[in-house]
């Protein structure tokens, strides 16, 4: 030990490098067992999943609840109205997205449940169209003529087939058991839901409870600096994952209604479900316009093959619209984000993680984006100050 250097460094230097070690000791046990890891990660989520949707749902309820609060008397001095402010709130705010849920799937549902039957009906007629003009458009080819003129449908022969399957199926064991499995998971989807929801419930109920606990908890464990920046962090999320979610949503709804309007003006059958499905979809970034495009192509060609092909061109023209100018700019606008970093950021979050990866990436990067911003402003003020003009 230096003559001059103060026992506490040389205690302070050992408990670094005591950590130090520990950490790699954990690294190496983490790479030992990480299938071990990775299982129990695995049933924790299975375990928590329910409480995670929940506190997704809640978070999207607590935005609709907001603008409520804002309209249910907020001047009123009156104490059973504060008091029934948050009960009244939550409610209405329930309601609004149950009726809007069960009003989209009462307008899907039999519409898709028509197609299919439209479809089977028609089918076989389909199919000789489609054989003629094979056979009328490829003349010139002896090849596509031959093997065409052999083809065949006998549409009572494919139903008789599949029942012949079903009661195959049954005797072996094999469709009643996939019967069971679908209804289980059908089941515990519905459960897992519900128990969601319940928990969404309980954490919008208890918000104020929740803040005050979790104020008292960072006061008590972090340092004031770091509160403040930690605060300052989450502020920032919120703004962008709210801004995100309201931006989405209002341009789903103007790509539905555009639909539907251009359907309308051009004579084309299923207009309001296919606006309904179109806007639905687009709620997912970029992926979600082609689902909506490839159903409402389906359903226009089963009540009219000849307008399927003008749809899918005004579908696809509409979501270009939708896609380049539209999006980019509204929800851009909506989390502070300009239009080519929410494409990267969409393109991004796409080839990592999915559709879940569309969906957080554009709130992700635009909470990255402000923060740096921000940062590299006050170093821009500081160098000012510290270097006067």
């Amino acid at each position: 030990m230096s003559e001059h250097e103060h026992p506490l460094s040389k205690w302070f230097g050992e408990r670094k490098m005591v950590r130090l070690m520990l950490l790699a000791a954990l690294l190496a046990l983490a790479v030992m067992h990480v299938e071990f890891i990775l299982d129990t990660a695995l049933r924790l989520w299975q375990v928590a999943s329910p409480m995670v949707v929940g506190a997704i749902l809640a978070y999207i309820l607590e935005i609709i609840i907001k603008r409520f609060e804002k309209v249910f008397f907020p001047q009123s001095k009156k104490q059973w109205v504060n008091k029934a402010r948050r009960p009244v709130c939550i409610l209405l705010a329930t309601v609004l997205v149950v009726f809007f849920a069960v009003l989209m799937v009462s307008i899907i549902i039999p519409g898709l449940t028509d197609a299919f039957t439209v479809l089977a009906r028609e089918f076989p007629n389909y199919f000789l169209e489609v054989k003629n003009w094979v056979l009328t458009t490829f003349s010139d080819v002896p090849t596509v003529t031959d093997y065409v003129k052999d083809l065949e449908l006998d549409w009572n022969i494919i139903q008789d087939r599949a029942v012949q399957w079903a009661i195959s199926g049954i005797g072996d064991n094999s469709l009643l058991t996939n019967t069971v499995t679908v209804i289980s998971a059908v089941t515990g989807s519905i459960a897992n839901f519900l128990i969601s929801a319940i928990f969404a419930i309980f954490l919008l109920a208890s918000k104020q409870k929740l803040q005050s606990q979790y104020r008292n908890l960072m006061w008590a464990s972090v340092s004031e600096k770091n509160n403040g920046k930690m605060q300052r962090i989450m502020r920032t999320a919120n703004r962008c994952f709210s801004g995100f979610i309201v931006g989405q949503s209002i341009n789903g709804l103007i790509l539905g209604v555009l639909t539907w309007l251009g359907m309308r003006i051009f004579g084309m059958p299923y207009a309001l479900m296919v606006g309904v499905l179109s806007g639905t979809t687009s709620l997912v970034p970029i992926i979600g316009g082609y689902i909506g495009a490839a159903l409402g192509t389906f359903l226009v060609f089963t009540a009219n093959p000849g307008q399927a092909l003008w749809f899918l061109i005004f579908i696809v023209a509409l979501q270009t619209l939708q896609g380049n100018i539209l999006y980019p700019r509204l929800v851009g606008d909506s989390v502070g984000l300009p239009s080519l970093w929410v494409l990267a950021a969409v393109s991004v979050g796409g080839g990592l993680g999915g559709v879940g990866g569309m969906l957080v990436a554009v709130p992700i990067t635009a909470t990255v984006y402000i923060l740096v911003r921000e940062w590299v402003q006050k170093k821009k003020e500081a160098a000012k100050i510290e270097n006067p003009a």
